[in-house]
């Protein structure tokens, strides 16, 4: 008979045979194993496309809500210039870049409720040459407005590597077949509207010819440090066709004067005040702001412009009375809004309407054109 001690011994674990219930065991922890291997391949990339869509989602609600931040704010912006219109049009018979509704305040600022960045330019419409005087001039006036357009091409991307004028005469005959319906309309239509005008707004010139969009001529253009201006800063298809001698930009000012082009600057440094009749610094207009230059009060003070006389006037053909005013009622502005993330420009077009005491309230606006803009809006040489 064996003894106990030779029983234990007998049964040692490394001589143990595992029994039927640890197999199964082993058998049933790898099919889990495999389980739970083939559910997590299931379930890991529903978890990562629901992590996603969350992010996505949060996202979006932060856009949605900065979009309608940005939306109030530029509205906000809008009819802060529409007042500064309204007040700057009681009992101020003349229109200058140096009036209320272009100042530093309104261009640049941030708005403190909703933390929008806003930037807003204002361009004097009635400062611009108006392209329907192509069609709409009388008699042989219609040749002399196309003249200054050729003359305004030369000289708007003068002394940049866009230089445009080797394609001046090219560029103005196709705008002058357009205006006056020579050309046909091809693919654009022209909406059921009240104006009978062939051209209602400047962007049509993309269709009249592939060189605007080839060279693109409407649109400011950045080259490293080197910026050359679009024609949307000179050409309009709003106003009265007369130019605010206070309002407008050189090449403008080089079109009317295409014979004598240096006149240009002369002009510019009798409105800016540079001459010996320039007022004090200290002066100010009846609004209570600081008088910018010495702004031309009428027309025919044109005369007043050093080097200018009545050869020079019919040398041009310039009519004081007809080609010129001194005041505006059409004007655009340019709202640009940032919040974050998300970012948007406005393009607003409006008419201020006189009412019948030039001294008195304005009866009113038109708001002509809205709409928004992705093209850039550069900072060219005579802002800085």
């Amino acid at each position: 008979m064996s003894s106990p001690k030779d029983v234990r011994t007998s049964m040692t674990p490394a001589t143990a045979t595992p029994g039927i219930g640890q197999r199964r065991l082993r058998k049933d922890a790898g099919i889990a194993l495999l389980v739970v291997m083939m559910l997590a391949a299931i379930i890991i990339p529903f978890a990562a496309e629901f992590a996603y869509q969350i992010a996505l989602e949060s996202r979006t609600a932060y856009n949605v809500t900065d979009q309608l931040a940005i939306d109030n704010a530029i509205e906000s912006q809008y009819q802060i210039v529409i007042a500064r219109f309204q007040f700057d049009g009681q009992g101020n018979q003349t229109d200058t870049y140096g009036d209320t509704w272009n100042d530093e305040e309104l261009r640049s600022r941030t708005d403190e409720a909703t933390g929008v960045t806003l930037s807003s330019t204002v361009f004097d419409e009635q400062g611009k040459f108006n392209v329907h005087m192509l069609a709409e001039a009388s008699g042989d006036r219609k040749a002399v407005w196309k003249a200054r357009l050729v003359s305004l091409i030369k000289h708007f991307r003068q002394d940049t590597k866009f230089d445009a004028s080797s394609n001046a005469d090219e560029v103005a005959d196709v705008i002058s077949r357009w205006v006056n319906g020579e050309t046909s309309r091809g693919l654009v239509p022209k909406p059921s509207t009240t104006s009978d005008r062939a051209m209602l707004v400047l962007e049509e010139l993309h269709f009249v010819s592939d060189i605007f969009q080839k060279e693109r001529l409407l649109e400011d253009i950045r080259e490293g440090e080197e910026v050359a201006p679009g024609l949307h800063r000179f050409l309009t298809v709003y106003g009265t066709g007369k130019i605010n001698l206070n309002t407008a930009p050189k090449p403008v000012l080089q079109g009317v004067f295409h014979q004598d082009p240096d006149l240009a600057d002369r002009i510019i440094e009798r409105r800016d005040g540079a001459g010996e009749d320039a007022p004090p610094e200290d002066s100010s207009d009846e609004e209570g702001d600081a008088a910018g230059g010495n702004p031309f009060t009428d027309p025919n003070q044109i005369l007043e412009v050093e080097g200018m006389d009545q050869t020079r006037l019919v040398a041009n053909k310039v009519i004081p009375a007809d080609d010129f005013d001194v005041r505006s009622n059409f004007f655009s502005v340019r709202i640009a809004a940032q919040k974050e993330q998300s970012r948007r420009e406005e393009y607003f077009v409006l008419e201020r309407v006189p009412g019948n005491d030039p001294n008195g309230p304005i009866e009113g606006f038109r708001h002509l054109l809205c709409q928004e803009r992705t093209d850039p809006l550069e900072t060219v040489e005579e802002e800085q």
